[in-house]
């Protein structure tokens, strides 16, 4: 099984590159971050054996799911918590496939720091956990997987001196990460590269940042306890994010052993 997950920085822009993608990756689920887009028609990808389902919001947010089997239950944001909140049904998008659940996420970036939308951000994180304990055990077979906005440890940017107390590198974004990871889910590029620097999934437009490698790792795939044993490896695709008018996060595939039961 193949699972990828994709902050495309809008889909109408990057459409032919997504389609390229499925041709020649044939992904089992790709989920899609930033879509940028209110509407996106569920047929369009059906000539390649894909269903698709999509939450999103007028040139701003949204989420999708391409997948190769249909889903039997559908979770949009946190309606199921005591205040929904409707942004959140733009950034989080989630069904059961047989045993197994999958979550595309969007995390609000947050900047500037210690603003509204910082603070803002910070109890998104907090939210999602509140909401895996509503709903699921860490013995469930749960994929989360998204654009977090978050790198979790110093080897996740590509200067950590530098990068100190900046968006997507402060110590409360990292604190509230972690918590969300306490709860029973797995980071599962480190599982298969836990010291390894240098890996990143995003690098600015400006200052030929790809090309110096000058990025950060903000698009995680996390799994509970009951996926672990299936994991086989985990990889960035460089070559997407290298493109003609890319966007500015490459995908982030995860590999399964085949006889994952879902």
């Amino acid at each position: 099984m193949r699972l990828v997950t994709w902050n495309v920085n809008s889909f109408n822009v990057r459409r032919a590159q997504v389609e390229a993608f499925l041709r020649e990756k044939s992904p089992d689920f790709l989920l899609l971050q930033e879509t940028k887009t209110e509407k996106i028609p569920e047929d369009i990808f059906s000539r390649e054996g894909y269903i698709f389902y999509h939450a999103g919001g007028k040139g701003r947010n949204g989420v999708g799911i391409l997948s190769k089997r249909k889903a039997s239950r559908f979770w949009r944001g946190f309606e199921a918590l005591a205040d929904d909140d409707p942004q959140a049904r733009e950034r989080l998008l989630g069904g059961q496939f047989g045993e197994l659940f999958i979550f595309t996420i969007y995390v609000p970036n947050g900047s500037p720091v210690d603003s509204d939308y910082f603070y803002y951000k910070i109890q998104f994180l907090y939210r999602l956990r509140e909401f895996l304990e509503k709903h699921f055990t860490p013995l469930d077979k749960i994929i989360l997987a998204g654009d977090f906005n978050v790198s979790p440890e110093p080897e996740d940017v590509y200067d950590p001196q530098l990068l100190d107390g900046q968006i997507c590198f402060h110590p409360r974004e990292r604190k509230a990460f972690k918590y969300l990871l306490e709860w029973g889910l797995w980071d599962s590029l480190r599982l298969k590269y836990p010291d390894k620097g240098g890996i990143f999934t995003w690098w600015d437009y400006q200052f030929s940042a790809f090309k110096k490698n000058l990025g950060m790792r903000l698009d995680h795939i996390l799994i509970t306890t009951p996926l672990k044993d299936y994991l086989k490896d985990v990889w960035v695709d460089f070559k997407t994010r290298g493109l003609p008018k890319p966007s500015d996060h490459a995908p982030l595939i995860a590999d399964f052993e085949d006889k994952i039961d879902i």
